[in-house]
């Protein structure tokens, strides 16, 4: 009889898992949720910057006040109500609500040296919504321009709220934890599925501001998040160029696209990330071609849809309802200065205007954009230390080390990246230089670091390097940045803290 061989078992190869792949996505859920949940309480009612106004809107719109109005002021009050009240628009809501405003935290904004009672919180907390014998006020607020979609959440939670007969406060922090809930969902996705640059999405999502906007009223951490995921979505793309659109991918692009261009159309030039592997558009395979195709025509659509909505005036009768003049603001007395097609023509008359008040702007105002990137909180009256504030963009430069280069040609890659983020960068400018600069001013007025953010990806990539550290350091090289993240935040909360109590 033959000897059977036996058959040896085959030795199993383990490969090192590179930096890249550890799991990011959790570490964020768990960092970014205790943290979030914490400044979201922590902070105090309508601190974050214009969250007032914010949740002025998502309460009109969860009473299907879907476009904001104006009111019609008689031509004796024209004489004396401020410019602003008269060009704003806004809508009716229980005079409860800008009450709270007024009342839960006197004085605080603007004003360091303050601190918040925590027995007016607890006070507004029992406010009805309807207080007996006021009658609902009109109320402008500066998100007028903003879509619906984009407060539909929260405007869900609180035409719940209403059913429950709950106060204006309790709405507030209602919309902020549903805000802070889709923030982390879809940040998280991002997390999941990009290809390169993980710990960097990490940690420009749990970067002190990115954080603090995520638990508030406001619209601006849902559209960093929807940011990140379509830079993310986009990064897939390029990198498997040979695989076809998922309905995933289907869904998620157009989706996050739209809620771009309804909230901030500035950001929309993310969408010139479908190039980064132009090629695969002329092959065989054309679903990416038809998805790019697609997703700039609902961004069009969508945008004129809502340009032609907003400006809609319906023959409502608001005269027999008093107008509330609730606002943070000082009177604006710069307003009568701002003229955007005036500004437009002379920009056009002299194109080197702008390149020369871009420039002033920056040397005169960049530490103020770099403190405001990273963290000044508050109604910008809460800094943070500043080696939290000098110490973060070199984590992220770091970050970007281990990052592998988006494509198969790094060239083209990053030139393109440059692009994306200079067009952004630039509209940033431009925008506020038209419409929030008096004419001719010298420099550009009202723009802050914050606004950067969603397009901080495209320009930290551009210095991918690939870099996989050695076995023995590889354990360190994972682990620093969700360390230095909760020693950040842990810091950040202590301040806010220390600030407020």
């Amino acid at each position: 009889m033959s000897k059977r061989k036996i058959k040896k078992p085959e030795k199993k190869i383990t490969v090192d898992r590179p930096v890249n792949d550890l799991n990011f996505a959790r570490l964020f859920l768990l960092i970014g949720g205790f943290f979030g949940l914490a400044m979201l309480l922590i902070t105090p009612p309508f601190q974050v910057p214009d969250e007032h106004d914010h949740f002025f809107r998502a309460m009109m719109i969860s009473s299907g006040q879907f476009v904001a109005q104006s009111y019609p002021f008689t031509k004796a009050e024209k004489g004396k109500v401020p410019l602003k009240y008269q060009r704003g628009k806004g809508g009716i809501v229980p005079v409860s609500v800008p009450y709270t405003t007024r009342e839960v935290n006197k004085k605080l904004p603007f004003h360091p040296e303050h601190r918040q009672n925590p027995d007016d919180i607890k006070k507004m907390l029992k406010l009805p919504l309807k207080m007996k014998g006021y009658p609902d006020v009109f109320i402008n607020t500066s998100a007028a321009g903003y879509s619906p979609l984009l407060y539909l959440p929260a405007a869900a939670v609180i035409s719940v709220g209403r059913l429950a007969s709950g106060s204006p406060l309790i709405f507030m922090y209602l919309g902020r934890l549903i805000n802070l809930l889709l923030f982390l969902a879809l940040v998280y996705w991002a997390l999941k599925i990009t290809p390169t640059g993980k710990s960097l999405f990490f940690l420009l999502a749990l970067m002190p501001m990115t954080l603090f906007l995520a638990p508030s009223v406001s619209i601006d951490g849902l559209t960093i998040a929807s940011a990140l995921l379509l830079t993310a979505s986009l990064l897939k793309l390029a990198a498997n160029p040979k695989d076809p659109v998922t309905l995933q991918e289907w869904l998620i692009i157009p989706g996050t696209a739209i809620s771009l261009a309804l909230g901030k159309i500035v950001y929309t030039p993310l969408l010139l990330l479908f190039l980064l592997n132009p090629q695969v558009f002329f092959g065989k395979e054309r679903s990416r071609l038809y998805l790019c195709i697609s997703t700039t025509v609902c961004v069009i659509l969508a945008s004129i849809a809502w340009a032609q909505l907003k400006t809609l005036e319906l023959n409502i009768d608001y005269s027999q309802i008093p107008f509330d003049f609730t606002s943070f603001q000082y009177s604006d007395k710069l307003l009568p200065l701002i003229d955007a097609k005036r500004q437009l023509h002379n920009l056009l008359q002299n194109p080197l205007l702008f390149p020369q008040v871009l420039a002033t702007t920056i040397r005169q105002y960049g530490s103020y954009f770099f403190r405001t990137f990273i963290g000044q909180l508050g109604w910008l009256d809460t800094t943070l230390p500043s080696w939290l504030i000098w110490s973060y963009p070199l984590c992220l430069l770091m970050s970007t080390i281990s990052a592998q280069p988006t494509t198969s040609r790094p060239g083209f890659s990053r030139a393109l990246l440059g692009v994306v983020w200079l067009t952004i960068f630039m509209g940033i400018f431009l925008g506020f230089y038209l419409i929030g600069s008096p004419v001719n001013n010298t420099f550009i007025s009202g723009v802050q670091g914050r606004y950067f953010i969603p397009t901080t990806l495209p320009l930290l990539l551009i210095f991918s390097a690939g870099y996989i550290p050695q076995k023995k350091s590889q354990l360190f090289a994972s682990s620093w940045p969700w360390i230095y993240s909760i020693i950040v935040l842990s810091t950040t909360t202590y301040t806010l803290w220390y600030r407020y109590y």
